[in-house]
């Protein structure tokens, strides 16, 4: 961590709000993509988006420097995400809209494919993705759309390296079916 990221955190947990703020707007873009990603329902990513800030600042003095910054708010945001999606499945079932702003394929865009081939791609990946255990999609997620290192993922979900690779290893296989159609997986 370089030393003017680690004055700012410093300097937010001594309460300046301005350089909350620049922790904020450096991590926002990240933290919203990997929520949408995880979550699938743009209104239910807001709603978790801001749950993730408020615990950020909550509890921004007890970041200890043991880790990268956004590696601890990656692992809020994911932690918030799954504990939102199961305190909220209990009341309702959520299905990703088409209309959710969310698009896979802006990560793996064929220019080669008309629309109509793009569309029906992305359906069948995201629900492939929601064939995934919650586990398998948030490493999948992680890895694939996020670019993050193994070693990365195991910080930010408190798991052994071994074990984000098994995740990956099964989800990969489960797409691969689902998907073999498409000849993407």
């Amino acid at each position: 961590m370089d030393r003017t990221t680690k004055d700012i955190i410093v300097k937010a947990q001594a309460g300046d709000t301005e350089s909350f703020h620049e922790i904020v707007a450096k991590y926002d873009t990240r933290i919203m993509t990997l929520i949408l990603q995880i979550a699938q329902n743009k209104e239910d990513s807001e709603d978790i988006y801001q749950e993730t800030f408020v615990k950020v600042y909550k509890n921004i003095s007890k970041f200890r420097f043991e880790s990268d910054i956004y590696t601890w708010i990656y692992r809020i945001a994911v932690n918030t995400t799954y504990n939102y999606k199961r305190k909220h499945s209990k009341i309702k079932v959520v299905e990703p809209k088409e209309d959710s702003g969310y698009d896979l394929l802006d990560y793996v865009y064929d220019p080669q494919s008309n629309e109509d081939n793009r569309e029906e791609l992305i359906l069948a990946i995201n629900q492939s993705l929601l064939g995934l255990s919650h586990q398998q999609r948030t490493v999948f997620i992680l890895k694939h759309l996020q670019q993050l290192k193994i070693k990365t993922i195991a910080n930010i979900l408190d798991l052994s390296e071994g074990t984000v690779k098994k995740y990956l290893f099964r989800a990969m296989e489960k797409l691969r079916v689902s998907l073999k159609e498409y000849h993407y997986a």
